[in-house]
């Protein structure tokens, strides 16, 4: 075991990274992207490959499957639970962070590919495969640690996301629980969860052009 594995460095790069992903220094599109790039270098000298985080051969039916049934069951989630939470705190997630994007196409390409870079890639680097590897690194194994690692990468990931209000921050969070899940349980297929990422947004996006609401 190399002195990068040790489990006082492993908590010592989370608690760095986590620093810098809330300073608000750099814009947090590129941020994310930088502290992806990050997370894979730091990966690559810990395990010699990136195999830990997921970025290892998947099959290809099974890798679209999964996608597919990520993207449908998290979408399927936000119909169902996006109300209830509006509701319950009687105030609507906000998008107006991400510009005016009805009948703008040149916005929505903006968005789209920032979309497909920081979030699909970037945030699936980040949260899912570095830091839900680290956390169960460090716990063990066993479902108490890869629960624990579910949680906790789902309540940063809701965070990371207030640009949307705190009903945003909740629904996102749900979200990132859902795709936490489905990193263990594929087999850390995190092809699967990047594809069905870029799903998700793009669909959004889309909606959001065409004036209708994404959930």
């Amino acid at each position: 075991m190399t002195s990068l594995n040790r489990k006082p460095i492993r908590g010592l790069v989370i608690a760095v990274l986590l620093i810098i992903l809330f300073q608000p220094v750099v814009a947090i599109p590129f941020r994310v992207v930088l502290l992806a790039c990050a997370a894979l270098v730091w990966t690559f000298l810990e395990a010699r490959s990136l195999n830990p985080i997921g970025l290892s051969r998947h099959g290809l039916t099974k890798t679209l499957a999964w996608a597919v049934g990520i993207a449908v069951g998290v979408t399927a989630l936000g119909y169902i639970l996006e109300p209830v939470i509006n509701k319950l705190l009687g105030i609507q997630t906000d998008l107006s962070g991400y510009g005016a994007l009805k009948g703008n196409a040149q916005a929505a390409l903006k968005l789209l590919m920032l979309a497909l870079t920081s979030a699909a890639f970037g945030e699936e680097i980040l949260f899912r495969g570095f830091l839900q590897h680290q956390v169960s690194a460090i716990l063990g194994s066993g479902d108490r640690s890869r629960w624990t690692a579910i949680l906790a990468s789902g309540a940063l990931f809701g965070l990371a996301h207030s640009i949307q209000g705190p009903a945003g921050v909740i629904s996102t969070g749900l979200a990132g629980l859902v795709f936490g899940w489905a990193w263990f349980r594929s087999g850390r297929n995190l092809w699967a969860l990047i594809l069905a990422h870029g799903m998700i947004d793009s669909y959004g996006i889309a909606m959001l052009y065409l004036g209708r609401s994404a959930i």
